[in-house]
């Protein structure tokens, strides 16, 4: 009788288990994980060599084959995996391999975002992602009509990103805007937050520095993008930093100049420099017609030629551009001016590269459909960048610049 009780509950048992997997099966096939996560990305070939007047002209900040380069180049091979895991989990990854003109794989952002309410208002992220400084900064490649960003606010972080902790807060209404942006083709930055704090290494993107202390940096960004009743989206920003940087790339014999612009002997490797900036910006989407400008100023360490030091200076700078946005058929064209001017140190460069630039573009977006654009520009450019190697160098030039893009 022990022994036909116990088959009886082996049985029912069994049967349980068994009708659970069924089920628990049945329920992954509903949500399998490639239902969860996401691929894309995107692909940016370019050609700089037409109409080349100067190739000792150099953007080191932007495109490495900007100068004398000669030939077709890959400027981004970008592949993105993204997904929300979780309802209160979303993850972000993505990869270049195209880095620094070489061809190489680098790691680009890597992080997840923490809802902590079921809208996703309130969220905290961490990992390796854009700092919250500048418009372009945080607008992606893959929609930035200009072939580089601008040397004024980009200037502030290489690479745009860092290893961070970020708070940020986005109202329903705000997230359904920043998607509308980017979904209708307005080239939108993406949802940064409306408000966001984050708290970041400070250095270069994948770098970390051993045996240093530094503290952290910190960042705060506020943004708001209008909707007024007559369908025009403006988007009004203000954004600024704090922390210190330290110089990893300088060359022997240069030293530190002292907040009297006095020399030391005390070499600028190494070096704790006050890095801080303020910046504004203000963006009125094409529809049809549009200009977005940014500025910003503060102060950061700089490379004199005179003294051959490095010393904390002032810099500041800014853009402005308008564009256009016209509808041929099936087609999309978007014609756009951009000029800018920067004068400051380029602390992540050589020595703390001194600049004082000017350049001008003229530039046409062609998208005959969503998986394909061709842009071509314009460029004028009066550029003076001064380091410990190069202490009198100024260039003049003009280019014509062509770049392919295909999405996926």
């Amino acid at each position: 009788m022990n022994k036909f009780y116990f088959f009886l509950c082996f049985t029912a048992l069994l049967g349980s288990a068994l009708k659970g997997q069924a089920q628990e099966s049945t329920s992954d096939k509903k949500v399998s994980w490639y239902d969860k996560v996401s691929l894309g990305g995107y692909l940016q070939m370019r050609y700089n060599d037409l109409y080349k007047s100067n190739p000792d002209m150099e953007n080191p900040q932007g495109d490495k084959t900007y100068g004398g380069y000669e030939g077709f180049s890959i400027r981004r091979m970008r592949v993105k995996v993204s997904g929300q895991i979780h309802s209160r989990m979303y993850f972000y990854f993505q990869a270049d391999f195209a880095s620094d003109g070489k061809n190489m794989g680098q790691l680009r952002n890597a992080y997840f975002d923490y809802f902590l309410d079921e809208d996703g208002v309130f969220r905290i992220r961490g990992g390796q992602s854009k700092i919250p400084f500048g418009y372009e900064n945080l607008q992606s490649s893959q929609d930035r009509l200009a072939l580089d960003r601008n040397d004024p606010l980009n200037s502030s972080h290489k690479d745009e990103r860092d290893l961070n902790v970020s708070f940020m807060w986005t109202p329903k209404e705000i997230k359904d805007r920043f998607k509308t942006l980017k979904k209708t083709g307005l080239k939108g930055s993406g949802d940064y937050g409306a408000l966001n704090l984050m708290v970041y290494n400070g250095q270069k993107a994948n770098e970390l520095i051993p045996n240093v202390e530094k503290p952290q940096h910190l960042a705060l960004r506020a943004t708001w993008p209008f909707h007024l009743e007559s369908g025009q989206f403006i988007e009004t920003s203000i954004q600024a930093y704090t922390g210190q940087y330290i110089t990893t790339t300088v060359a022997d014999g240069v030293n530190v100049r002292n907040a009297d612009g006095q020399v030391t002997e005390t070499s600028a490797l190494l070096h704790k420099w006050d890095d801080q900036r303020i910046g504004a910006s203000i963006i009125y989407y094409p529809q049809p017609f549009g200009f977005q400008a940014e500025y910003n100023f503060g102060y950061g360490p700089e490379y004199d030629p005179a003294t051959n030091t490095i010393g904390k200076e002032a810099l500041s700078g800014g853009y402005m551009q308008v564009m256009y946005q016209a509808k041929v058929k099936n087609h999309t064209l978007f014609p756009f001016i951009r000029f800018m001017q920067y004068d400051g140190g380029k602390k992540f460069e050589q020595d703390a590269r001194s600049y004082d630039m000017k350049e001008l573009e003229f530039g046409l977006e062609w998208q005959p459909h969503k998986n394909f654009e061709l842009v071509s520009i314009y460029t004028l450019a009066d550029r003076r960048y001064e380091d410990s190697k190069k202490p009198d160098n100024r260039q003049k030039g003009q280019l014509l610049r062509f770049q392919l893009q295909v999405n996926f």
